[in-house]
């Protein structure tokens, strides 16, 4: 069972990501994708995640539109956007921000 988020309200976040943690569950081992992922992204703030090959650029945009694919799960952290946090929305609440809200290229 995930802990109640405690986040703070801050007027000038969108997104704020503190110590995700995306692995994924092998049989001949765990795979952490990621691992203690922090950062802020502000209101009105345009940004591009670059990075080397495998690095995690995917896995972080798939977690945070909660689309991490099988055997991944997130086990830990939280993802507050617009100061709720995705990670204890139900699906259909999901849907509504997939798309229109939140979208990756």
């Amino acid at each position: 069972m995930r802990q109640a988020s405690l986040q703070p309200k801050t007027s000038g976040t969108l997104l704020h990501i503190e110590d995700l943690h995306t692995y994924f569950f092998t049989r001949e081992r765990t795979i952490r994708a990621l691992d203690g992922v922090d950062m802020r992204l502000a209101r009105s703030v345009t940004a591009g995640i670059v990075g080397e090959s495998g690095c995690g650029k995917t896995m972080l945009a798939l977690s945070v539109m909660r689309l991490v694919p099988s055997p991944g799960k997130i086990v830990s952290g939280h993802i507050w956007f617009e100061d709720k946090d995705l990670l204890e929305l139900d699906e259909e609440s999901m849907r509504n921000i997939r798309g229109g809200k939140i979208s990756m290229i």
